[in-house]
């Protein structure tokens, strides 16, 4: 159903352009041609761009992942030139086949000859255009889910229950613990400094992620104090890797919920977040010994991981995985996977 509306979007908007151009047609010149010839040739020429969009837009969701402009732009250029002689080419054949050519009968070969000669210079702009407003569409929506993710992270900070038992806890530690009464609401204005925040984009560091964490992790701790374990294990190295900004957070808020009760009663929930390179790609892991996921169910974790398996697929398209399975028989408890393309984020940024 999705894919159908697309397609029509798509051709809508083209035929909407054709029109436009036949509007401007029609009323140029002293001898202007009949409305049904002039709209015939127009649609032709655009309709032919309506078929060759979805390939254009396919192709630059593909070239947006190889990282640096210099690499993108070396994609694009011999695609536009394809795009534009084979577009062309299309449009040739179309009006051949519908008669509509201004002079006298030509062949096929001729018109499509004719096609290509005239307009693929223009069809190279038209290439461009489209890539263009691909992009910013494509910006416009991780914008969007950043904003979305954001929205979810702060929902989940300040959810009523959430926020009762860090100030509870706060002022269970003012008299008792004064030091750390102070420590647990510098953290927490902390990660709700970061989660108002819009200086960062729908990327950053690995190391600024796992200190927005950090805060949140701390919080959590001091709450449940014995009762939550919460290990870090990061390759020497991964810090500089560019992740999706407000990545880990629901995962390990996730972790922590459905961890909280481990088999074998010894009342501890342990939760570890690991990063590990693996050639070129980069695998993050949050680990819990909770109760596991039941057999037949499944176990989404909310908005808060619907909203980060979108950003994946739109970050990554097939180049990411996203797991949340149960862990290896004898271990309990689940994982949460993700491997995405290992990318230095001053590389991309450089």
């Amino acid at each position: 159903m999705r894919h159908m509306q697309r397609i029509l979007m798509v051709l809508g908007a083209w035929t909407a352009v054709a029109l436009l151009f036949s509007v401007q047609m029609r009323f140029q010149g002293e001898s202007p041609r009949s409305w049904g010839w002039i709209a015939g040739w127009q649609l032709a020429g655009w309709w032919s761009w309506a078929a060759f969009t979805p390939l254009v837009t396919t192709f630059s969701d593909r070239a947006a992942r190889l990282g640096s402009p210099f690499r993108i732009v070396a994609a694009h250029v011999p695609a536009a030139l394809a795009t534009a002689v084979l577009c062309a080419a299309a449009e040739g054949a179309v009006k051949w086949a519908l008669g509509i050519y201004r002079t006298t009968p030509l062949s096929l070969g001729a018109g499509v000859s004719y096609a290509v000669a005239m307009y693929w210079t223009f069809n190279v702009l038209i290439y461009a255009m489209v890539v263009g407003l691909y992009h910013a569409v494509r910006a416009a929506r991780l914008e969007s889910q950043l904003m979305q993710a954001r929205l979810d992270a702060l929902t989940g900070q300040l959810q009523p229950h959430f926020l009762f038992n860090t100030l509870h806890t706060i002022s269970a530690f003012v008299l008792e613990d004064p030091k750390q009464a102070n420590r647990m609401i510098t953290r927490l204005s902390e990660l709700l400094r970061h989660s108002f925040s819009r200086e960062h984009g729908p990327l950053v560091t690995l190391e600024e992620e796992l200190q927005l964490l950090d805060h949140y992790v701390a919080i959590q701790e001091a709450r449940f104090g014995d009762r939550l374990k919460v290990t870090f294990r990061v390759d020497a190295g991964t810090g500089a890797a560019a992740v999706p900004t407000f990545l880990l957070q629901p995962l390990v808020e996730n972790a922590i919920r459905h961890g909280a009760d481990p088999p074998g009663g010894s009342g501890i929930a342990e939760v570890e977040i690991a990063a590990v390179r693996v050639g070129d790609r980069l695998r993050l892991e949050v680990r819990d010994n909770g109760p596991g996921i039941p057999a037949g169910a499944g176990r989404n974790g909310g908005v808060g991981i619907a909203n980060t398996r979108a950003r994946l697929a739109q970050l990554y398209g097939a180049g990411h995985s996203f797991a949340l399975v149960n862990a290896p028989a004898g271990k309990g408890g689940a994982v949460a996977t993700v491997e995405i393309p290992y990318v230095d984020h001053a590389y991309r940024h450089r």
